[in-house]
């Protein structure tokens, strides 16, 4: 294995971030423990770092998401199988590619654990390290213990059997993969993306950037349940027999055949629930089960929960590709770009959006020139772009 391919690696965060250095920690292999203790002796200015990265990565307590006895006998015998099939002169490739696709796979695992089953007083500061191109990048879809990784938008539907199809945009043929009705599948939608989801119950479900859905491929319970980090807008078909459940970190939502939005984004400070039709009910573990009426909105922070009547378009424009603003903060305005676009705005000192609001709409071309002269119109500011960061700076 050639070591200068790594040079640039100085940071603990390079490594984190490295197929590499990850399927060692996950495999332990002997080839690449030389590698690795290769590159230290080579370039002594990065030991430190390289340890911490160690460090870093152990603490992730993978004893307790890593797969049972069948999963890791599954993935062994297609590694082996595909081994089997090559000379020595290509194994080692092939086995890397091969076993790289199973730290997505665990990665994507390992996301969904962290932002959907983790204990609240956990630090996710390594999670976010590690996982960090994870959200960058491609939209995955975890299913049948593989993950499939798509580049542009999706459409998936599944059927009553559990068949799953997948369109991706742009692209004229569709990708069908069939399961056991009790599989469970995971849609990772990452910053800069979005899809269409139809369950199987016939519901439809928009998933916003930035957004995880953990869904079946058939509702076999009482109930049909699904778990979301991020913000999706769905139309559940009615079935009175079998209530639709959507759990989040902070709240379970309650639904009876009805059309709805819910935001429950980590990084923001108030999670809510808008509803366009129907009835929903919304209850945790410290808050009584509270009710909405159409055009009601549940605002939702560590503190209270508030419910308000408002006009549900502005909330739900997003899925029709277009931001409504009705005395939005300048700030908030800027975060939901920032997940649409997969953007990082820097504002500076000189700029001050304190309670400052804005109305309007932004229309969400894939011309980011475009969208950033609106914004900067509606700032009175003006904008320079160094790759994904956007400096807001006075006129």
């Amino acid at each position: 294995m050639n070591v200068r391919r790594h040079i640039d690696m100085k940071k603990d965060k390079d490594f984190l971030n490295d197929e590499k250095f990850l399927l060692w920690r996950l495999t332990r292999d002997s080839e690449l423990e030389a590698y690795w203790h290769g590159f230290v002796s080579a370039n002594p200015a990065v030991k430190e770092e390289f340890e911490k990265a160690i460090s870093k990565f152990s603490r992730l307590r993978l004893n307790k998401i890593r797969p049972d006895a069948g999963d890791t006998e599954h993935l062994l015998q297609r590694i082996k199988a595909t081994l089997s099939l090559r000379t020595r002169r290509h194994a080692v490739q092939v086995f890397v590619r091969y076993v790289a696709a199973a730290c997505i796979i665990f990665m994507a695992a390992l996301y969904i654990y962290n932002n959907v089953y983790k204990s609240k007083d956990q630090p996710d500061s390594t999670y976010t390290i590690v996982c960090e191109n994870l959200e960058a990048e491609d939209i995955h879809l975890i299913i049948n213990r593989e993950t499939k990784t798509f580049a542009k938008d999706v459409q998936i539907s599944i059927d009553e059997d559990g068949k799953t199809t997948i369109h991706e945009a742009d692209n004229e043929s569709a990708i069908v993969v069939k399961t056991e009705k009790t599989a469970k599948q995971t849609l990772v939608v990452p910053y800069g993306k979005r899809s269409q989801l139809e369950l199987s119950d016939g519901t439809k479900v928009w998933l916003n950037s930035g957004s995880v859905l953990e869904f079946p491929a058939t509702f076999t319970g009482k109930f049909r349940e699904v778990r979301l980090v991020g913000e999706i807008y769905l139309e559940v078909a009615e079935d009175i027999r079998k209530p639709f459940l959507v759990h989040t970190d902070d709240f379970d939502v309650q639904v009876y055949g009805t059309k709805f939005d819910i935001s429950a984004y980590r990084d923001a400070g108030m999670h809510r629930v808008v509803l366009v039709e129907g009835k929903v009910s919304v209850k945790s573990a410290s808050r009584d089960e509270t009710f909405l009426r159409p055009n009601d909105m549940l605002t939702c922070t560590q503190d209270e929960w508030n419910t308000s009547v408002v006009d549900v378009t502005e909330y739900l424009s997003w899925k029709n590709g277009y931001i409504l603003l009705d005395d939005t903060p300048m700030e908030e305005m800027l975060r939901q770009l920032e997940r649409y676009y997969n953007l990082s705005f820097r504002v500076s000192d000189d700029v001050d959006l304190a309670g400052k609001t804005c109305s309007g709409k932004i229309i969400l071309v894939e011309n980011t020139y475009e969208v950033m002269e609106t914004v900067a119109l509606l700032m009175s500011a003006k904008y320079e772009r160094d790759g994904k960061t956007i400096f807001i700076k006075c006129e």
